[in-house]
């Protein structure tokens, strides 16, 4: 654990506080913008994120990196630009974003989300930090205003968080849990059974295996709110909550997603570029040992795109000098039950594939799915999330290229695609031995009476056989397409894909189709079609 006042001293995190330093400069110079009813109200209108929380997000970033600067440095400056903040972050009508504010709520400001949860955290880790150097009255009004928008809401309310099984139940409980721990902790012993009950709702998301289906960037937001409220509850209640077969198989969740240097497995609504937390691993290969690996060797700096206190905080206090550098292999074939997910990482390349159903937290209609990826990056590509917007967790969700099977590497039945349910799964047959087979017939509702698909691995590629039996005998329509993040190219009659050769006997098209990526940004995703037969054969060749 490493103290504040050390922080300069230790050279594997000086990338660290530049970073902190720079962002600080670029919120100090620039104009903090005002988060104005309209602003707030935009939303209900258009359905639109961005245009407000962009705005909301800058004022966290300016907390979190005056906060930093404040721990690391001390200097007048830093603290004059810390109030300011916290000042007006005091005065926001509600520390909830819109998208999670129902139209019209009475009171907005009682509204426990997974960033009032956060924002509650930081302002009383904060006081807990540098009380001697924040005025009583600030400290006073910071109480005030925390137990206004989290303690009283959470004590006369019961939020449907508490009983979820994805990452919303770890940050807002976790968040929630340390709140009250620092501020309020007479107060936490009536909430604590809650507490602890919604953790393990978080906990009852995952199988044995310990793999999140949301995604790296999910798995991670979870497990740090779980980890910073399981480390300061072992602290101050003498509790071990790490002390749970589960929880250390979710440690190892994130060396697991590594596929090579630059790529991850992004199934569901997870970014092609989340990269490993060494944060988060430093931890817990201190409390479990080397069944912890350290799959990257650089040290993450902690700030996110939601600048989020707890991550940037604890990558500072949680790494450790002996490990930065280290860099660990993951194992060359591995297969993950409960998910139904194959990894198979050799010399030139990974490759990922994936069953499992149609019905997971921030699903995709993926089953059969897979990704191919070497150090130019994914190959087959698994685009991952795409623009949040009210319509895209809404009715018209797989209506998104992004989260149809239209999107992804599998079949195309009679132009139809797969459905949205958990219902709608395949099967595992065989997961060793360089094979993934999986029958997906199911994923389609009843279209197709059996889809056997075959992958085998071989230190030159992957080859992938689909076997097709139909309930009838009239004749179908199937397309295999196969999907990329970089363009295809026609050579000689065989289309490439950056480094690899894709190996058919029936005739390639190529096309493409704009698209938003998570940031909101233009991108485009590319697709190779081929008309199939009930038996289809290809080779990616590298």
């Amino acid at each position: 654990m490493n103290d504040f006042n050390e922080l300069r001293r230790i050279p594997c995190l000086r990338k660290n506080i530049a970073r902190i330093e720079s962002e600080y400069e670029k919120f100090r110079d620039a104009e903090i913008p005002e988060l104005t009813e309209e602003l707030f109200n935009s939303f209900y209108a258009t359905g639109l994120r961005l245009e407000y929380e962009s705005k909301y997000f800058i004022r966290r970033g300016a907390l979190l990196t005056s906060a930093m600067m404040c721990l690391i440095y001390g200097k007048d400056e830093h603290f004059e630009a810390l109030f300011r903040m916290i000042e007006l972050i005091l005065s926001e009508k509600t520390w909830a974003l819109p998208a999670h504010v129902p139209e019209g709520a009475p009171q907005p400001e009682r509204v426990i989300d997974l960033f009032s949860a956060e924002t509650g955290h930081a302002l009383t880790e904060i006081c807990f930090f540098l009380s001697d150097r924040i005025p009583e009255a600030l400290q006073s009004r910071i109480n005030d205003e925390v137990k206004k928008r989290i303690l009283e809401p959470f004590l006369e309310e019961t939020f449907a968080w508490e009983s979820f099984d994805n990452n919303w139940a770890a940050v807002c409980g976790g968040a929630v849990g340390m709140t009250l721990l620092y501020a309020f902790p007479r107060e936490f012993d009536l909430a604590e059974n809650r507490i602890i009950n919604t953790l393990n709702s978080y906990l009852s998301g995952f199988g044995a295996d310990g793999v999140s289906t949301e995604g790296l960037g999910y798995l991670n937001y979870g497990l740090w709110y779980f980890t910073g409220f399981a480390d300061l509850y072992m602290k101050r209640r003498r509790v071990n909550l790490f002390d749970n077969p589960k929880v250390r198989s979710i440690a190892m969740c994130q060396q697991n997603m590594i596929l090579t240097a630059g790529s991850i497995i992004s199934y569901g609504d997870c970014e092609r570029n989340e990269r490993f937390s060494s944060g988060l691993a430093h931890y817990y290969r201190n409390l479990y040992g080397d069944d912890i690996k350290i799959a990257g060797y650089e040290i993450s700096d902690g700030i996110d795109s939601c600048y989020r206190f707890l991550p940037c905080v604890r990558t500072l206090m949680w790494t450790d000098e002996r490990l930065a550098g280290l860099k660990e292999a993951a194992p060359t074939e591995s297969y993950f039950a409960d998910c139904g997910w194959y990894i198979n990482r050799g010399k030139k390349f990974a490759f990922t594939a994936k069953c499992g159903n149609n019905g997971v937290s921030h699903n995709h209609n993926d089953v059969g799915c897979f990704i191919i990826a070497n150090d130019e990056g994914q190959l087959i590509a698994d685009f991952g999330s795409g623009e949040y917007t009210r319509e895209y967790f809404g009715a018209q969700r797989y209506k998104y290229l992004q989260t149809s099977s239209r999107g992804h590497s599998v079949p195309i039945i009679d132009g139809k695609y797969q459905l949205a349910g958990k219902e709608f799964a395949g099967t595992v047959i065989k997961h060793d031995g360089g094979v993934f087979e999986m029958d997906i017939a199911k994923a389609y509702g009843g279209a197709v009476k059996s889809l056997m698909r075959k992958f085998t691995v071989y230190d030159g590629g992957v080859k992938l056989v689909d076997r097709f039996e139909f309930e009838d005998e009239r004749p179908h329509e199937i397309t295999e397409r196969f999907v990329s993040v970089i363009k295809p190219e026609i050579r000689g009659g065989r289309v490439v894909i950056g480094d690899m050769t894709l190996v058919c006997d029936a005739r390639a098209s190529v096309g493409c189709e704009r698209l938003k990526n998570h940031a909101a940004e233009d991108d485009i995703l590319y697709f190779v079609d081929y008309i199939a037969e009930k038996r289809f054969e290809i080779t990616f060749s590298l």
